[in-house]
């Protein structure tokens, strides 16, 4: 099952379009997909990342990263890591005499929030080239009213002269509407994973299930939550309901790294792993009772991905904005309100849904999906 609303027939260009596209960092999400990118012959592709990694996220993805035809711009990244969330600010000076030099027919920008992408948009606005927005941002989190008033004056303007949105999600594709870009501009191009190599890891997991458990120590049942060890992600939430939860609730595994790390290691029943690499992860995905997205703010959350193509029901609130394309609250998993504890406790005790991957919409976000859409937002882009 694919998104409607916001998909139409493909049209054509004159000749092969050379597109740049300028991204944070890569990610063992977006490195396959920029690959399958990349062997199209519908476009020429400059792909340029502001760094190659950022805290909290060590991935092991150089082999498939080196494959891929790259840049990574030099610079550095002041970062700020909080309890709440670890923010990164890259600064890459180099991209001002690049952007001079090059003569893209388009450009792909991952956001407006880093220096190489708000300069590439100026430039861009300043020569007349055709820039695209590709966008995670939502509208689920509230924020304070002089905050929506500095986004209307700033973001607005951005996004309305963008020639095209690429949203990672329903909920990212309102966000690109609601400031002012025509919904035929948009397309859905996800944040997703290779959903049947995931499928096919996690059975060949279960069918070593035994073994697994051995050899890993993992208890007979319990909850896995995969991320970044900040309030952003609700983790004092999952804590609190575990709380509630106490000796009727199943084990807590925590797959992740973050400032929160020690506070969850003093507590009784949970057990925490520290970062561990795709493999690991989908052992755990296959094996869990639940996958659990506690997150306060998440405007997509590829673990929700990764956790149904493996065909583990998940948990997720109703800020996470994977949750409202691939969760279909009681067949695949359950949606609760962000920030509500005792929901989350009745979730994990209640009637749990089946994992099947083909009860939802996974087995349609795939790459491929994620390929046809952008070559359809630059073809809309260069035509504009």
């Amino acid at each position: 099952m694919q998104p409607s609303g916001y998909v139409a027939g493909v049209t054509t260009v004159a000749r092969i379009p050379r597109v740049m596209v300028i991204s944070e960092i890569p990610t063992p999400y977006r490195v396959p997909f920029f690959a399958q990118l990349a062997a199209r012959p519908e476009i020429e592709l400059d792909i340029l990342f502001c760094a190659r990694s950022e805290p909290d996220r060590p991935w092991q993805i150089d082999a498939a990263l080196d494959a891929l035809p790259h840049r990574v711009l030099r610079g550095f990244a002041p970062s700020i890591r909080t309890r709440r969330n670890t923010f990164v600010y890259q600064l890459n000076p180099g991209v001002l005499p690049l952007l001079a030099r090059s003569r893209p027919d388009a450009i792909v920008v991952g956001g407006y929030s880093v220096f190489a992408e708000q300069v590439a948009i100026a430039i861009a606005r300043l020569r007349g080239i055709p820039y695209l927005l590709h966008s995670e941002s939502t509208l689920a989190s509230p924020r304070p009213a002089h905050i929506r008033l500095a986004k209307r004056a700033l973001v607005a303007p951005i996004v309305r002269s963008s020639a095209a949105g690429l949203a990672t999600g329903t909920e990212a594709a309102r966000y690109l509407e609601r400031y002012g870009l025509p919904r035929e501009r948009i397309r859905i191009v996800p944040n997703t994973i290779d959903v049947a190599a995931y499928g096919r890891d996690a059975r060949v997991a279960r069918a070593r299930n035994a073994a697994l458990r051995s050899s890993r120590g993992l208890p007979d049942r319990f909850v896995l939550f995969a991320g970044r060890l900040v309030e952003d992600k609700g983790v004092h939430d999952l804590i609190e309901a575990q709380r509630l939860l106490g000796s009727d609730g199943d084990p807590l595994l925590v797959a992740g790294e973050g400032p929160l790390a020690r506070e969850l290691r003093a507590l009784p029943g949970v057990h925490v792993l520290g970062f561990l690499q795709t493999d690991r992860l989908i052992e755990l995905y296959a094996l869990a009772q639940w996958t659990v997205v506690p997150s306060r703010r998440e405007p997509w959350g590829v673990v929700v991905n990764e956790a149904l193509a493996c065909g583990c029901p998940v948990i997720v609130t109703d800020v996470v904005g994977s949750g409202v394309d691939l969760v279909l609250d009681g067949v695949n998993g359950r949606v609760v309100q962000a920030g509500a504890p005792a929901a989350l406790a009745a979730a994990l005790t209640g009637p749990q849904p089946s994992g099947d991957p083909s009860k939802g919409p996974i087995e349609g976000w795939t790459h491929e999906f994620a390929v046809e859409q952008f070559l359809e937002a630059v073809t809309l882009a260069l035509e504009r």
